[in-house]
């Protein structure tokens, strides 16, 4: 009996547990009229393709197509200036005196008496001041010692690399003072290698520029000016701000061009004038050589080669 009741219950459970699985396998159809819920695990539905036909962007208008220039050779950077050089260049000496100022005065004198009183002046105002002579040259040609060619004052000239150089002057024709520049028409840069009788070609801006600031500190001085150009030699050859002062006489006296007094008051002006001159002065640009030039040696009787 015991054994009939524990067969009938374990058939019981074992019916239960099968039917159980049966209704999680396989979930009984819900009553008509009632919505089956969607299982949370349900697949989305495929995305459909909007039936609208999209939109084609317009066509970009043709750029034109911008081929890069040919490389340029590299242009060399303006040579520097040192602000703090002069040259002085008293012209003539040794057997050229120069023109005759009265019967005991020679320009070669003026000139040189000049340069020492514009040396002492500069020096004092933190210059360091280049002179092509410092004495009057022995009167014999070719001797040693004897005077500088044209063309060696210019090379002394152009390795100083100066702020500015003057070239010294006296006359007995007129009064005061007169400036000179160079005839010749300002170029557009400084080339690799120059012509020597046209190198102040490259300068002629800066020269007018400092003649302008030397006209203007002669005005305020009271003493008479006169500026001008003139190709006057060795200035076309000079390769810095370069100007001609030429002294001549305070009035009607020839004699009065040796009064200590007036060329003391002239050198002054100058001094002062290129103590401002010397944060304004640039260099001109440098130009790259052609691409087919050839560069032949710098003599100069025939070119100067511009070295920083």
């Amino acid at each position: 009996m015991n054994v009939l009741r524990h067969s009938a219950t374990a058939g019981l459970f074992v019916l239960m547990t099968v039917t159980g699985r049966a209704q999680v396998t396989e979930p009984a159809a819900p009553p008509p009229g009632q919505e089956t819920s969607k299982p949370a695990t349900a697949a989305k539905r495929p995305v459909t393709a909007s039936t609208k036909p999209a939109t084609v962007p317009a066509k970009p208008a043709a750029i034109p197509v911008r081929h890069a220039a040919p490389s340029s050779p590299n242009v060399p950077a303006p040579i520097p200036i040192n602000r703090t050089v002069i040259v002085l260049d008293p012209a003539h000496g040794g057997v050229d005196s120069g023109s005759q100022i009265n019967d005991a005065t020679v320009e070669k004198n003026v000139t040189l008496a000049l340069a020492f009183r514009l040396r002492s002046l500069l020096t004092a105002r933190g210059f360091n001041v280049v002179m092509t002579r410092e004495e009057d040259a022995p009167g014999i040609p070719n001797a040693t010692g004897s005077a500088l060619t044209l063309d060696d004052r210019a090379g002394i000239a152009n390795h100083a690399h100066a702020a500015a150089c003057l070239v010294l002057h006296a006359t007995r024709s007129g009064n005061g003072v007169h400036l000179y520049r160079s005839e010749l028409e300002a170029s557009k840069g400084q080339p690799l290698v120059v012509p020597w009788l046209s190198a102040q070609a490259a300068w002629v801006p800066q020269s007018q520029r400092l003649e302008s600031q030397m006209t203007a500190a002669f005005s305020r001085s009271g003493v008479a000016l006169v500026a001008s150009s003139a190709s006057v030699r060795p200035i076309d050859s000079l390769s810095c701000p370069a100007l001609v002062v030429e002294l001549a006489p305070s009035g009607d006296d020839a004699e009065s061009i040796n009064d200590t007094d007036y060329q003391q008051r002239v050198a002054l002006t100058i001094a002062g004038a290129l103590l401002f001159w010397q944060n304004q002065v640039q260099p001109p640009e440098r130009l790259a050589a052609a691409a087919n030039a050839t560069v032949g040696p710098a003599t100069p009787s025939d070119a100067v080669e511009a070295k920083p």
